[in-house]
Protein backbone atom coordinates (compact mmCIF):
# COMPACT_ATOMS: atom_id res chain seq x y z
CA UNK A 1 0.00 0.00 0.00
CA UNK A 2 1.83 3.31 -1.29
CA UNK A 3 0.06 5.64 1.76
CA UNK A 4 0.90 8.91 2.13
CA UNK A 5 1.85 10.73 5.36
CA UNK A 6 -1.33 12.18 5.11
CA UNK A 7 -3.33 9.02 4.44
CA UNK A 8 -1.47 7.36 7.32
CA UNK A 9 -2.39 10.76 9.48
CA UNK A 10 -6.08 9.95 8.47
CA UNK A 11 -5.94 6.58 9.55
CA UNK A 12 -4.36 7.42 13.12
CA UNK A 13 -6.68 10.16 13.75
CA UNK A 14 -9.97 8.21 13.43
CA UNK A 15 -7.91 5.02 15.29
CA UNK A 16 -6.77 7.05 18.57
CA UNK A 17 -9.71 7.67 19.88
CA UNK A 18 -11.08 4.56 19.07
CA UNK A 19 -8.31 2.70 20.99
CA UNK A 20 -8.59 5.14 24.10
CA UNK A 21 -12.67 4.51 24.51
CA UNK A 22 -11.76 0.75 24.20
CA UNK A 23 -8.77 0.56 26.68
CA UNK A 24 -9.61 2.79 29.08
CA UNK A 25 -13.52 2.67 28.96
CA UNK A 26 -14.20 3.87 31.83
CA UNK A 27 -15.90 1.87 34.98
CA UNK A 28 -19.47 2.58 36.20
CA UNK A 29 -18.70 2.43 39.66
CA UNK A 30 -15.94 4.77 39.66
CA UNK A 31 -16.97 8.18 41.65
CA UNK A 32 -14.97 10.04 38.82
CA UNK A 33 -16.86 8.99 36.04
CA UNK A 34 -19.04 11.77 36.19
CA UNK A 35 -16.51 14.30 36.53
CA UNK A 36 -16.15 16.73 33.11
CA UNK A 37 -13.45 16.56 31.27
CA UNK A 38 -11.96 20.05 32.17
CA UNK A 39 -12.40 18.79 36.16
CA UNK A 40 -10.64 15.12 35.17
CA UNK A 41 -7.80 16.74 33.62
CA UNK A 42 -7.28 19.03 36.05
CA UNK A 43 -7.67 15.83 38.92
CA UNK A 44 -5.04 13.97 36.71
CA UNK A 45 -2.47 17.39 36.66
CA UNK A 46 -3.20 17.46 40.55
CA UNK A 47 -2.06 13.87 41.37
CA UNK A 48 1.76 14.39 40.48
CA UNK A 49 1.94 17.97 42.41
CA UNK A 50 0.58 21.04 43.48
CA UNK A 51 -0.17 23.64 41.22
CA UNK A 52 -0.78 27.24 41.30
CA UNK A 53 -4.08 28.17 39.68
CA UNK A 54 -2.14 30.41 37.09
CA UNK A 55 -0.01 27.30 36.03
CA UNK A 56 -2.97 24.98 36.04
CA UNK A 57 -4.41 27.57 33.33
CA UNK A 58 -1.70 27.81 31.39
CA UNK A 59 -1.28 23.85 31.13
CA UNK A 60 -4.84 23.52 30.82
CA UNK A 61 -4.76 26.16 28.82
CA UNK A 62 -7.71 28.03 30.47
CA UNK A 63 -8.71 31.11 32.31
CA UNK A 64 -7.48 31.61 35.84
CA UNK A 65 -11.26 32.08 36.10
CA UNK A 66 -12.24 29.16 34.70
CA UNK A 67 -9.42 26.85 37.12
CA UNK A 68 -11.19 28.90 39.81
CA UNK A 69 -14.50 27.78 38.96
CA UNK A 70 -13.18 24.23 38.56
CA UNK A 71 -10.92 24.17 41.65
CA UNK A 72 -14.48 25.49 43.61
CA UNK A 73 -16.57 22.78 42.10
CA UNK A 74 -13.96 19.99 43.18
CA UNK A 75 -13.07 21.60 46.66
CA UNK A 76 -17.58 21.21 47.46
CA UNK A 77 -17.18 17.34 46.98
CA UNK A 78 -13.76 16.89 48.62
CA UNK A 79 -11.64 15.92 46.07
CA UNK A 80 -9.10 19.54 46.09
CA UNK A 81 -7.36 21.68 49.19
CA UNK A 82 -6.12 24.92 48.79
CA UNK A 83 -3.48 25.88 50.63
CA UNK A 84 -1.41 29.94 51.08
CA UNK A 85 2.12 30.02 49.61
CA UNK A 86 4.42 30.07 53.18
CA UNK A 87 6.49 32.39 51.38
CA UNK A 88 3.66 34.83 49.77
CA UNK A 89 -0.27 34.36 51.20
CA UNK A 90 -1.85 35.84 48.27
CA UNK A 91 -0.56 32.99 46.17
CA UNK A 92 -2.76 29.86 46.65
CA UNK A 93 -1.64 25.98 45.86
CA UNK A 94 -4.18 23.84 44.52
CA UNK A 95 -3.60 19.76 45.79
CA UNK A 96 -5.83 16.66 45.79
CA UNK A 97 -7.43 15.76 49.24
CA UNK A 98 -6.31 12.44 50.48
CA UNK A 99 -9.32 11.64 49.23
CA UNK A 100 -8.70 13.00 46.04
CA UNK A 101 -5.57 10.84 45.74
CA UNK A 102 -7.44 7.93 46.94
CA UNK A 103 -9.65 7.97 43.91
CA UNK A 104 -6.98 9.02 41.17
CA UNK A 105 -4.97 5.93 43.01
CA UNK A 106 -7.76 3.67 42.44
CA UNK A 107 -8.60 4.82 38.59
CA UNK A 108 -4.57 4.61 37.71
CA UNK A 109 -4.33 1.46 39.12
CA UNK A 110 -7.84 -0.12 37.04
CA UNK A 111 -6.55 1.10 33.93
CA UNK A 112 -2.88 0.12 34.39
CA UNK A 113 -4.26 -2.98 34.53
CA UNK A 114 -7.02 -2.76 31.53
CA UNK A 115 -3.71 -1.39 29.79
CA UNK A 116 -1.49 -4.85 31.04
CA UNK A 117 -4.44 -7.27 30.14
CA UNK A 118 -4.60 -5.71 26.12
CA UNK A 119 -0.64 -5.44 26.21
CA UNK A 120 -0.79 -9.79 27.31
CA UNK A 121 -2.27 -10.28 24.15
CA UNK A 122 0.63 -9.37 21.92
CA UNK A 123 3.95 -10.50 22.26
CA UNK A 124 6.84 -9.45 24.58
CA UNK A 125 8.83 -7.53 21.85
CA UNK A 126 5.08 -6.14 20.32
CA UNK A 127 4.81 -4.56 23.64
CA UNK A 128 8.09 -2.79 23.91
CA UNK A 129 8.09 -1.88 20.11
CA UNK A 130 4.42 0.01 21.22
CA UNK A 131 5.37 1.57 24.14
CA UNK A 132 8.96 2.80 22.07
CA UNK A 133 6.31 4.14 19.43
CA UNK A 134 4.05 5.50 21.92
CA UNK A 135 7.59 7.30 23.25
CA UNK A 136 8.22 8.67 19.84
CA UNK A 137 4.98 9.66 18.99
CA UNK A 138 4.52 11.95 22.21
CA UNK A 139 8.26 13.03 21.70
CA UNK A 140 7.33 14.00 17.66
CA UNK A 141 4.24 15.76 18.87
CA UNK A 142 5.53 17.94 21.34
CA UNK A 143 8.57 19.10 18.41
CA UNK A 144 5.90 19.71 16.31
CA UNK A 145 3.71 21.93 18.60
CA UNK A 146 6.89 23.90 19.43
CA UNK A 147 7.47 24.52 15.66
CA UNK A 148 3.78 25.63 15.07
CA UNK A 149 3.91 27.98 18.45
CA UNK A 150 7.23 29.20 17.66
CA UNK A 151 5.58 30.29 13.94
CA UNK A 152 3.16 32.01 15.48
CA UNK A 153 5.20 34.21 17.23
CA UNK A 154 7.24 34.61 14.33
CA UNK A 155 4.24 35.47 12.56
CA UNK A 156 3.40 38.13 15.32
CA UNK A 157 7.43 39.41 15.62
CA UNK A 158 7.14 40.38 11.53
CA UNK A 159 3.21 41.48 12.04
CA UNK A 160 4.99 44.03 14.75
CA UNK A 161 7.92 45.20 12.34
CA UNK A 162 5.73 45.71 9.56
CA UNK A 163 5.52 49.70 8.90
CA UNK A 164 1.70 50.77 8.94
CA UNK A 165 -0.43 50.62 6.12
CA UNK A 166 -1.28 53.64 4.28
CA UNK A 167 -3.78 56.20 5.44
CA UNK A 168 -5.70 55.73 2.12
CA UNK A 169 -6.02 51.78 3.33
CA UNK A 170 -6.99 52.85 7.11
CA UNK A 171 -9.74 54.93 5.71
CA UNK A 172 -11.44 52.08 3.61
CA UNK A 173 -11.94 50.15 6.57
Amino acid sequence: MDDTTRDRAIRAEALLPRVLRTMFRPDPHDPLVELPVGQMRMMRLLANKAWTPSNLGEELGLSVSAVTQMANRLESIGYVDRTEDPSDRRVKHLTLTTVGRELMSVRREQRVHRLESVLSRMSTSRQVEFTVMLEELLEAGEMANEVIDNSIFMEAEVEQKLPPPPAYVMEEK
